[in-house]
């Protein structure tokens, strides 16, 4: 249950309720967001740069946003982030795996695990050690390498907003795989 009441739709300034009607049906994320126009535009903003805009490979962002959903507990992360994750060619075996804490299954390649291994510093401190960052280099060339450290940090950032203020699922749950839009599924 929101721990903070969403805005009256109807109390929203000129700004909001038109970047809300730019959205179809918001998410309960945005509706809460909706208290303050300028952090729901800087959220939306921010989202859509990395969904739709980075070169980051969709499915290693995937695993990186669960793993941070399922670290940090945020649950409304998670379940929107599953069908997301499963579009892009995350396996279903990958997803159980970090729905059990099993960072080191044989699901994972060595890419993916340091993936994880840098989102589970990230999640506990502000810089990554030496070794995660030389894990990575190995794998990433560096322009995607910030554009997984920008998108675990913004997915900490977005499981902070959603438990402190206990933003809600949204009725019917999270959409079905096959209604992820295509332009989520692809590297910028």
């Amino acid at each position: 249950m929101a721990r903070i009441p969403y805005p009256d739709e109807s109390s929203l300034d000129e700004a909001t309720r038109k970047l809300m009607g730019t959205l179809g049906r918001p998410m309960n994320l945005f509706r809460m967001l909706g208290h303050s126009y300028s952090a729901l535009r800087s959220v939306v903003s921010g989202g859509s740069q990395i969904l739709r805009h980075f070169k980051l490979d969709p499915a290693l962002r995937e695993i990186a946003i669960l793993r941070v959903a399922g670290v940090s507990g945020a649950d409304y992360e998670r379940l929107q982030h599953v069908p997301i994750a499963l579009a892009c060619g995350v396996r279903r075996e990958q997803v159980d795996a970090l729905e059990s804490n099993d960072t080191q299954a044989a699901c994972f390649d060595a890419r993916e695990r340091a993936i994880i291994a840098a989102a589970d510093e990230l999640i506990v401190s502000p810089r990554l050690s030496d070794q995660a960052l030389a894990g990575l280099q190995t794998f990433l060339p560096e322009a995607e390498l910030i554009e997984l450290i920008v998108t675990i940090s913004y997915y900490m950032m977005i499981a902070r907003i959603l438990e402190s203020t206990g933003v809600d699922m949204e009725e019917g749950g999270a959409p079905a795989p096959e209604a992820i839009d295509p332009k989520m599924t692809q590297a910028g």
